[in-house]
């Protein structure tokens, strides 16, 4: 259920503790103020090179800051190796609604953090860093955007509106609405033996039920299964639409052992571009990765493998 977080957490150890500014990373820090939202957005560039491309990574749900302080420092929800961005990409994260670039570990979500994280309004906070950068940064040759679990809905759908993205990444996101992903695991724990059919039948059941009562009543105040009512009823537009609409080229990105988006989900993706006779997408399957790319071997060891699909990208994007 892509809804869920898309993180992989990675610790670094650092000689003292102390609140986390971003050109401690190799960020600088710029800021769209807007009426009802301030967009604070973030450039890698620690050897303060010139840039001639856009590299922008839209992430999941999880509502966090994009560091967070810990002891000893410090825990970031952010992915990428950026030793492996191409030097001449400015690679660009952007803080969730209401969201410091880090914070302490027992950080609080913003009070109208629910009623903000809906597609269109993540999309359009994109779309409006895009703009910024060309218009006050530098004028990117090239724009990249790279979706990751919910990002993939957000990105998919940004492209069919900002005409100046050239290439997009969708990894670990399914082509249908989201409020599928709980049906299809219900049915794969049937399949499997978890639960019998009659148990299967009636968790389907029960979440029709609770799906119609999110559509009757989208409120950014009532919660389930850790998003508001609002946020499902939001990402219930299938992806699939808005990717039929592009032209650009797509790099399409799944861990057949995906825990949180249901493969079959992501599948329906290829399966379309043939049936509309496409030729835009690239398609990467992975065996045995999860939904943050982490190899799962059957020893029981699990090897982080996001470095070698961002490389797989990057060759990708180099091709293309």
């Amino acid at each position: 259920m892509k809804n869920y977080l898309f993180t992989v957490f990675f610790f670094i150890t650092t000689i003292s503790f102390a609140q986390l500014n971003p050109s401690d990373k190799g960020f600088e820090e710029y800021t769209i103020e807007n009426e009802n939202d301030t967009i604070n957005f973030y450039i890698y560039n620690p050897k303060k090179v010139k840039k001639e491309h856009l590299f922008i990574h839209v992430d999941g749900s999880y509502p966090a800051p994009l560091w967070i302080e810990t002891n000893p420092c410090c825990v970031t929800q952010d992915p990428f190796n950026y030793s492996l961005i191409p030097e001449d990409y400015a690679y660009v994260v952007i803080s969730k609604h209401g969201f410091p670039f880090s914070d302490k570990e027992d950080f609080k979500i913003p009070k109208d953090f629910w009623k903000k994280n809906t597609l269109d309004f993540r999309v359009e906070r994109v779309n409006q860093v895009i703009k910024y950068v060309q218009k006050n940064i530098f004028k990117p040759r090239e724009i990249v955007v790279v979706g990751t679990s919910q990002g993939t809905d957000v990105t998919a759908k940004l492209a069919t509106i900002n005409k100046d993205i050239t290439k997009i990444g969708f990894w670990a996101g399914g082509g249908l609405p989201q409020l599928m992903e709980f049906i299809m695991f219900a049915r794969k724990d049937a399949i499997s033996g978890k639960i019998t059919e009659i148990e299967a039948t009636r968790r389907i059941d029960s979440l029709l039920t609770q799906f119609e009562k999110m559509f009757e009543n989208p409120s950014p105040d009532r919660m389930w299964d850790g998003n508001s009512y609002l946020s499902y009823v939001s990402f219930s537009e299938p992806p699939i639409e808005n990717l039929l609409k592009l032209e650009i080229p797509i790099y399409l990105a799944i861990g057949t052992k995906d825990e949180n988006v249901a493969v079959e989900n992501s599948y329906i993706i290829p399966i379309e571009f043939i049936r509309h006779r496409k030729k835009n997408l690239t398609f990467r399957q992975f065996p045995n990765y999860d939904h943050g790319f982490v190899e799962k071997l059957e020893s029981g060891e699990e090897i982080d493998r996001f470095d070698k699909v961002t490389k797989d990208f990057i060759n990708w994007i180099n091709e293309k």
